[in-house]
């Protein structure tokens, strides 16, 4: 049991150290702010109910509580302190069989807003017990009604919800006075007479009003009371009795935990290779305080997750956690091997009771709680994926958590049924076979002839090169350990090299024993970076007849992937590198053997693993845009990793203030308008504008502009006008629970100082305000008022931007990002030796740049980011694009021009010539 100080020292400590501290005032704004939008929304929804409209939306979104989220900012809801919905409260209240179907929704809507207005007048407790005895009512609590009573009449009602119940509960046992405080709607009018009078109570010692005896209940549940999230051991310091009766806020019990993790820091495969049972530390405060609740038979869900996998393993708590000085140290024992098909984290946000799910959040290294009403969605999302967890889980879960939801989207790409449709559609589209086919089926034999077994005796690295480290007829994976073996290898690593190729290639027994053996680093045939990618390309290109040539199992272009999107069983984990490899290849195979015969001296593997590509571009596709949650919009669109676009907006909530700087051509604009658009939430709050000379502070400020007045002299008059900015910094004070965002292209291009004016002060002190100096008006920026510039760093006007305001502004380089150019290429199925040629010349010439004349001059990746990339547009591309700009940076060395476009055209893969 925790052991607390007495009340008035923990008050002490709540003024000290969170209500004087900059959290504490920001919580204290937002209270300020919820009110006057519950209050605009309320008139709002009144008027138009009077009139006879349809209210049935704008009561759920804006006088209901809801998580602070980019899906509910985008679509208008209320995001309040006190949430209680996380995405929508409609499939919520109707999958567990609160609303019986979409037409009883304008009821419940009509019902709540009636009670309201009802209540904003005066308490009527005869109102409160007709409402609760509506069978509309059901699942409604004083946790989504006493948010916006609270914002209508702070004079008369507090927020009844978990946590004030729970502080309410904490001090009146200490008072020595225990007594029930129940959330039910219809004791709302009771417990908040009560909680009222705890408040009168606390007051004498520094509780001075209603925020901050909500801010209160906050601080003590979550800092001192073990979280929202603790169960018995916080029922037994509050001697209160838990609640006996489900619905409301779904903030109540821990169902399960999750160990999260980064895979360079710790390999889960290695954990259960290993043993049966691991040993974990926790460091970290938040992590040391919720396993106080852990018990010994807890499940475990083992997540890692690293820039392009996860991984997931299930497991459960073996003892309680054991408290060894700054640390708390705990065993799990492994109740699977590795899943093979882990959840996705954008699987987990996109769920409508999963989306706030702490499992989602970036953080790593963390021990995390799994709410009750998280789990079992939670596990039938692991189950469809993998159904062998299926008996697993059963022990935890009631029997219907572990069934399929009718609902539930299990696989983003087609049915195997479906297959005869999308081949037919791929012929029609593609042409096959081309000339493309031709040159790679006269390549084949070209490496076949190379890896012959004659050849392989005298096969040297400079020859084997091209085979592995092309794209040509497959994959291979990451070239760079092989390289390195390579360039340090003596005659007899050399010549292990040959014999463990030999062996994989033309040994004796199955094919998947001897990849398992050259695969198996405690062999003596072992050679780094002769890895599972390499071999099988290497096997495709002997047995073209049985392997496709897609190479490596995991990675979104892998088996794997390729298998989800047929609608093909997952493989078990349990499975060797060699034996997965070799079954995903025969499983697929298989599939498309009905639909995709041999022809025209061609494998029929050489058409499977053409269409596999073409297919996951076009899924790739799949949804569209506009309806993929906001941030998978933006890295969908960008191309970017997600640490990277939490990495912008962390940046931007520090100082409100962004500048994306780097060479001409890495996407700075673009990225630019896809981050305003997701921090706003919508395009109808973002403008954009793009600075140049005669860009003034007339036009951004206020200036003085004509009117034409027939009564004044000349016919004349002169008022001032708000300018861009001024005009938005309105609109945005008007909305103070809406993001906008000002895009600024180009911010370089104009004289800074004379066009920002007296802003130069208001970008740090946004707090504070201003008078201007042509009209007097007193100006300021609002919070929620964010400024997003770009910068061309190769522009010789960057010499304009000040130290004043350099400080300003948070900067961010953006280089040309060859990895995002392979991406998108791949995805738009860019045929592999064009992606290879401009990626790999793309490298070498922007490495002679960074000598001379400096990295800010190299070339962007987005030159060639185009979906109908081809060699002719990529020569047009650099004749009329390109070589000008080289031209200008290079005019007194003409000479550097042309070695570039040599580096260039060297990077152009072309058929090995066996005959010289």
């Amino acid at each position: 049991m925790n052991v607390l100080p007495p009340l008035p020292e923990l008050i002490a400590q709540f003024l000290q150290r969170f209500i004087h501290q900059p959290a504490g005032q920001s919580l204290l704004s937002r209270y300020a702010t919820d009110a006057a939008f519950v209050r605009v929304a309320f008139e709002d929804l009144c008027r138009r109910a009077d009139a006879g409209e349809d209210v049935t939306e704008r009561v759920l979104t804006k006088l209901l509580p809801h998580r602070d989220t980019p899906f509910n900012r985008q679509r208008g809801a209320w995001t309040a302190p006190w949430a209680v919905i996380n995405r929508e409260i409609k499939p919520w209240f109707q999958n567990v069989g609160w609303v019986p179907d979409e037409a009883a929704w304008r009821g419940i809507a009509d019902n709540l807003l009636r009670l309201l207005r009802v209540l904003e007048r005066a308490p009527q407790q005869a109102a409160l017990e007709a409402f609760a005895a509506s069978p509309l009512s059901r699942g409604f609590r004083s946790g989504f009604l006493s948010p916006a009573l609270r914002c209508l009449r702070p004079d008369l009602y507090l927020v009844v919800n978990a946590k004030s119940r729970r502080a309410g509960h904490f001090c009146l046992a200490l008072w020595g006075e225990p007594r029930e405080l129940s959330v039910a709607i219809e004791h709302y009018l009771e417990t908040n007479a009560t909680l009222r009078s705890v408040l009168e109570r606390l007051k004498p010692l520094g509780i001075q009003d209603s925020d901050h005896f909500d801010a209160f209940c906050h601080w003590l549940c979550d800092r001192k009371l073990g979280g929202y999230l603790a169960r018995k051991k916080v029922e037994e310091l509050e001697d209160g009795p838990p609640e006996d009766d489900a619905g409301g806020e779904p903030e109540e019990e821990v169902g399960a935990w999750v160990v999260r993790n980064m895979l360079s820091r710790r390999n889960l495969r290695s954990e259960v290779r290993r043993g049966r049972r691991s040993s974990w530390t926790a460091t970290q405060r938040s992590s040391r305080e919720w396993l106080q609740d852990a018990e010994p038979g807890d499940l475990i869900f083992l997540y890692q997750a690293s820039p392009v996998r996860e991984v997931l393993g299930l497991g459960r708590l073996v003892g309680e956690p054991a408290s060894v000085g700054e640390e708390t140290r705990f065993e799990i024992e492994f109740l699977t091997d590795v899943l093979a098909h882990p959840i996705p984290l954008s699987a987990i946000q996109a769920h409508s009771t999963l989306s706030g799910m702490m499992m989602a959040s970036p953080r790593s290294g963390m021990v995390l709680p799994i709410r009750a009403d998280e789990l079992p969605p939670l596990a039938r999302l692991v189950c469809d994926r993998n159904p062998e967890a299926r008996e697993v889980l059963a022990p935890y879960l009631p029997p219907e958590a572990t069934s399929p939801e009718p609902s539930s989207n299990k696989a983003r790409g087609p049915r195997v049924l479906e297959l005869a449709a999308w081949v037919d559609a791929w012929r029609r589209g593609s042409g096959y076979p081309d000339e493309t086919d031709a040159r790679e089926a006269r390549q084949r034999e070209a490496w076949a002839q190379l890896l012959s077994k004659e050849a392989l005796a005298t096969l040297t690295p400079e020859d084997f090169r091209p085979v592995y480290q092309l794209g040509v007829l497959g994959s291979a994976g990451s070239p760079a350990v092989l390289n390195r073996f390579f360039l340090e290898a003596g005659e007899e690593d050399l010549a292990r090299f040959r014999a463990t190729l030999r062996e994989v290639l033309y040994g004796e027994g199955r094919v998947e024993q001897r990849l398992d053996r050259a695969l198996d680093k405690g062999s003596a045939g072992f050679v780094k970076g002769l890895g599972e990618g390499v071999l099988m390309k290497c096997l495709s290109l002997l047995q073209p007849e049985r392997f496709l040539g897609i190479c490596l199992y995991e990675g979104d272009a892998g088996k794997a992937r390729m298998m989800e999107m047929l609608g093909l069983p997952p493989l078990p984990g349990s499975l060797s590198v060699g034996t997965r490899a070799v079954r995903s290849n025969d499983a697929l195979r298989e599939a498309l053997s009905p639909h995709l015969p041999a022809a025209e001296g061609l494998p029929a593997t050489h058409a499977m693993r053409r269409f596999l590509s073409w297919l996951k571009a076009r899924l790739d596709q799949q949804p569209p845009l506009q309806e993929l949650a906001p941030a998978e919009r933006f890295l969908h669109a960008t191309s970017l990793r997600r640490e990277r676009l939490e990495e912008l907006c962390a940046l931007l909530e520090h100082r409100r203030q962004l500048i994306l700087y780097g060479p001409p051509g890495t996407g700075k604009t673009f990225i630019a308008r896809e981050l305003a658009r997701y921090q706003a939430g919508s395009e109808e709050r973002c403008e954009r504008v793009q600075f140049h000379p005669a860009y003034a502070y007339e036009d951004f400020i206020e200036g003085l502009r004509p009117q034409v007045d027939p009564q004044a002299p000349g016919g004349l008059r002169y008022e001032y006008r708000p300018g861009l900015l001024k005009a938005l910094a309105e609109r945005a004070k008007a909305s103070p629970t809406e993001r906008f965002v000002l895009l600024i292209d180009e911010i370089n291009r104009a004289a800074l100082p004379r066009v920002f004016g007296e802003l130069l002060y208001l970008l740090e002190y946004r707090e504070e305000h201003v008078r201007l100096a042509g009209s007097g008006d007193f100006f300021e920026l609002p919070a929620n008022l964010y400024l997003i510039g770009t910068m061309n760093s190769a522009d010789r006007s960057i010499a304009q931007i000040d130290v004043a305001l350099r400080r300003r502004f948070h900067f961010v380089r953006m280089d040309p990002d060859v990895e995002v150019l392979r991406r998108n290429l791949l995805k738009w199925d860019v045929a592999p030796d064009v992606c290879d040629w401009v990626v790999h010349g793309l490298e070498t010439v922007n490495a002679r740049i960074d000598r001379s004349p400096g990295r800010e001059f190299r070339i962007g990746h987005s030159f060639f980011m185009d979906k109908d990339l081809d060699a002719a547009r990529v020569e047009r591309i650099w004749r009329h694009d390109i070589a000008p700009m080289l031209e200008d940076c290079f005019y007194d060395a003409p000479q550097v021009v042309q070695e570039l476009r040599a580096l260039f055209d060297a990077a152009r893969p072309g058929p090995v010539d066996m005959t010289e």
